[in-house]
């Protein structure tokens, strides 16, 4: 990640990712996977099948949240800025 990092910090170009934890690392923004809520949904399905449920009748389930992390830092290093509005919303705003 952080030799992607300084390619696009060079080159003036967005790095925006699906992986929150990458915009902690230098990527401009990220609409993903929060792996804490994940565990917890998989925990909540496995409960099912412990209490009898058959696991072929468990459907399968996507990640109900996703989380937005925002750096205007890295935006910055980038060339580009993050709107306010788009800051005031985020999950998180790594400085």
């Amino acid at each position: 990640m952080e030799v992607l990092v300084k390619v696009y910090r060079r080159s003036q170009t967005p790095l925006f990712v699906s992986d929150v934890d990458s915009v902690t690392r230098g990527a401009i923004a990220a609409l993903g996977f929060d792996y804490y809520l994940h565990g917890r949904q998989t925990g909540a399905m496995a409960i099912r099948i412990l209490n009898g449920e058959k696991s072929g009748d468990v459907p399968v389930e996507f990640q109900k949240e996703l989380k937005l992390y925002v750096s205007p830092k890295s935006a910055k290093l980038m060339g580009v800025g993050i709107a306010q509005e788009l800051i005031k919303v985020a999950d998180k705003v790594c400085k």
